[in-house]
């Protein structure tokens, strides 16, 4: 299990009151929920080694942002693995200038070291959101009628009862910006 992207004294500073013995589980939720919008792992900086497709000389990295490359390798024919030369211009995409073979194993940084204000401030507002809701669907009814019986539940509601808002995979489009503007550091081998 990931630690969460946000601490009680993150949801304090933020002024998001969350039940004191909740606050981490709730935290906890919220930040999978984030990481599971996200599509990008961690989102907190980690090593990572990976196997990946070679597409036309290039390689894309998944997890932005990229931090660093450590060492691109191919099988070597032999059983084993040999070192590549490579260009990594700081985005997403490596370059293999002379790679002959379709897949290459890749170790690199990538994540934030430090998470950006609106990320942990969004894993607060979701947690305390998360605090606020009743349980077993109490408060997502819409409209009830009396006469036949009808109840009609707000969909948005239990559609985020396990995801985010709308509004809340809007701000993080916004934190996270465009996949393939983050120059973090250039660095050529």
């Amino acid at each position: 299990m990931l630690p969460p992207l946000a601490t009680p004294a993150d949801a304090t500073a933020y002024t998001y009151p969350l039940p004191e013995t909740r606050a981490a589980g709730l935290l906890a939720r919220a930040s999978a929920r984030v990481r599971r919008a996200a599509g990008r792992g961690a989102l907190t900086a980690e090593t990572t080694v990976v196997m990946l497709p070679v597409s036309r000389g290039a390689v894309t990295l998944p997890g932005p942002p990229v931090l660093s490359i450590t060492q691109v390798r191919a099988p070597d024919g032999d059983g084993g693995m040999a070192d590549l030369p490579w260009d990594w211009p700081g985005t997403e995409t490596l370059y293999l200038p002379r790679c002959l073979t379709d897949r290459v194993e890749v170790t690199y940084r990538h994540g934030f070291e430090v998470l950006p204000d609106g990320l942990v401030e969004l894993v607060c507002q979701i947690a305390y959101r998360l605090s606020q809701q009743p349980s077993q669907g109490e408060g997502m009814v819409r409209q009830t009628s009396v006469d036949d019986y009808s109840v009609t539940y707000a969909s948005e509601q239990i559609a985020a009862a396990g995801d985010l808002m709308p509004g809340e995979l809007q701000a993080l489009k916004a934190v996270l910006g465009t996949p393939g503007v983050y120059l973090v550091k250039s660095r050529s081998r």
